[in-house]
């Protein structure tokens, strides 16, 4: 997308901790046209104290007015995600997606699309991930309406 769709101005990455040199390289090259918020540098913001508040206040300073969200559902962590292709210890919790998601909502952007992905069933029937998916579906719903004004 960063390549063909010109009119994408900027790629914002919320939670990112498993990624290769080639990819830390490829954000890192698209200079001002990304920002990523790594798992690491969040923890360490809410270890020193910083509220969870100020921190979605700097994810949403680094957002277009119209955005898009894609939802890769292993950015949460992996007791509300276990059966996700990339289950990686330390994303954000469900409570932590949901304020973030109302935080947009309130900010005055725009939400023109989104998406849900890597949502895995678990074995033996096993709903969990499912209802989980579900739920940040739900929220992705609501924020998407939100910030038309339409709820």
């Amino acid at each position: 997308v960063m390549e063909r769709v010109p009119a994408v101005r900027k790629l914002v990455q919320v939670a990112i901790r498993d990624y290769s040199r080639a990819e830390r390289r490829y954000a890192e090259a698209l200079g001002a046209r990304a920002a990523c918020f790594y798992g690491h540098a969040l923890f360490g913001w809410k270890a020193e104290g910083v509220p969870f508040r100020e921190v979605c206040e700097r994810v949403l300073a680094e957002l277009p007015r119209n955005v898009y969200v894609s939802f890769d559902i292993d950015g949460l962590d992996p007791p509300y995600c276990p059966s996700t292709g990339t289950p990686v210890p330390g994303g954000l919790s469900f409570d932590e997606v949901a304020y973030l998601l109302e935080a947009l909502a309130a900010s005055g952007r725009r939400v023109i699309g989104f998406d849900l992905c890597e949502v895995a069933p678990g074995e033996d029937g096993d709903e969990w991930d499912a209802n989980v998916g579900a739920r940040v579906l739900y929220k992705l719903c609501g924020c998407c309406l939100r910030s038309h004004g339409l709820c």
